[in-house]
């Protein structure tokens, strides 16, 4: 196994850039420390300062696995709280891309405002079962 050191930030836009065909990103995060090493660096003039960027390839990954709250039989991905942080990159980072929703709907049913990763990104779709969702659970003081 080998593990790679990314920043969380460097991580999302790394995902975005496989989905947008980009080979690589330009980044300040990671510059001086271990993450750098072995890496190229490149001085960029931004807002009219010299500053060292460190390049990053894009993630590209095989395969993704994604769950979302509602998706339709096209692919359409609609995501609830954070899971909207990294499910749309991690979509777009795979070649192929497999999502398992919680309710699945003809397509055209949802609100395109509302779609978070569009069909284009999934490649197999399925409404799983027999969610438990323990942190949704609600509490009380008794009086």
């Amino acid at each position: 196994m080998e593990v790679e050191l990314v920043p969380q930030g460097t991580l999302a836009t790394r995902c975005m850039a496989a989905g947008y065909g980009m080979p690589v990103i330009y980044t300040p995060a990671g510059v001086g420390t271990e993450v750098a090493i072995g890496k190229e660096t490149r001085k960029f003039n931004y807002n009219g300062e010299e500053k060292e960027y460190l390049m990053e390839k894009a993630f590209e990954a095989d395969f993704a696995i994604v769950k979302a709250w509602k998706g339709d039989t096209a692919g359409n991905l609609i995501y609830k709280s954070t899971a909207r942080n990294f499910n749309p990159m991690m979509a777009m980072a795979g070649k192929i891309t497999v999502a398992e929703v919680e309710e699945l709907v003809p397509a055209g049913t949802l609100d395109p405002d509302q779609i978070h990763t569009p069909g284009i990104y999934v490649h197999r779709i399925f409404q799983g079962e027999k969610y438990e969702k323990r942190i949704e659970q609600r509490t009380v003081r008794k009086k």
